[in-house]
């Protein structure tokens, strides 16, 4: 049976207060929501992504109104009463075209976000990293105690912006490649708190890099950067050593909160 701990610390899912108050058949069914949530994600997305493309307002309400179901079964509420207030502006209003993208598109950021956070609590074990906190460090630059160290690799100069915008001001040193031949380079003489890798780049993806990232002894967290939000991806994120997920086009607050997360709360 899935752990509620992990569970709880989902933002989005409004637990509090009631998971704990489940019996055995509860949480089956609850864990059973979670699982057809997770497994009709994608095909649900494709689904809206293709009646936002063919302009079909009709099919688009109908198929967020499936999510907004789901979401209401796993108690991710908020998100469900958001949905449905628009698919009712939706129904009873001409809609500009342009509005109606831009709420979708972080509509679906959003849920991508929850399945994932859900997949994470579902299927990420402790032992998945214990393998790795094994290992001891040899010939690394020692840290800096009094900043964390970040390295970001992304073959995009975009999101590399976006992520240095989105961390001013934060107590972070921040570096940026935009390569794993350059990350591998740059850990010879540095040993980053966090990594924040993006899966899909030339050369050397993100699983190929993180795997090369241990084999080197470095055991700090890995993000991983995905739009992707299927099982099957995820989890072999997650052999490769994720420790966690961010969605692309990035949410300043969400990732803000996952960085403090790996690299004050963990061991908390």
């Amino acid at each position: 049976m899935i752990d509620i701990k992990p569970l709880l610390e989902i933002s989005a899912l409004k637990l509090a207060g009631k998971i704990e108050t489940f019996d055995g058949e509860q949480m089956n069914q609850y864990e059973q929501f979670l699982v057809s949530f997770i497994e009709s994600f994608p095909e649900n997305e494709q689904k809206i992504k293709a009646a936002m493309e063919a302009k079909d307002r009709e099919s688009l309400a109908a198929n967020l109104e499936v999510i907004c179901g789901m979401l209401e079964k796993i108690q991710a509420t908020d998100i469900a009463s958001n949905c449905r207030g628009f698919i009712n502006v939706l129904k009873n209003h001409d809609y500009e075209n342009e509005k109606i993208e831009a709420y979708v598109t972080a509509f679906l950021g959003s849920t991508a976000m929850l399945s994932i956070d859900i997949q994470m609590a579902k299927y990420l074990e402790k032992k998945t990293k214990a393998a790795f906190l094994e290992k001891k460090m040899e010939n690394a630059a020692p840290r800096n105690p009094d900043q964390k160290t970040i390295l970001a690799v992304d073959d995009a100069a975009i999101f590399l912006t976006m992520l240095k915008k989105s961390l001013e001001g934060e107590p972070y040193k921040l570096t940026c490649l935009n390569s794993g031949e350059s990350a591998l380079k740059f850990l010879k003489t540095n040993n980053p708190d966090l990594f924040i890798l993006d899966i899909e780049m030339p050369k050397m993806n993100g699983y190929e890099l993180a795997g090369k990232i241990r084999e080197g002894g470095h055991e700090a967290p890995i993000i991983f950067l995905t739009g992707n939000a299927t099982k099957r991806y995820l989890m072999r994120a997650i052999q490769a050593g994720a420790s966690d997920f961010i969605v692309k086009p990035i949410d300043k607050k969400n990732i803000s909160y996952k960085i403090y997360k790996h690299l004050y709360l963990q061991d908390a």
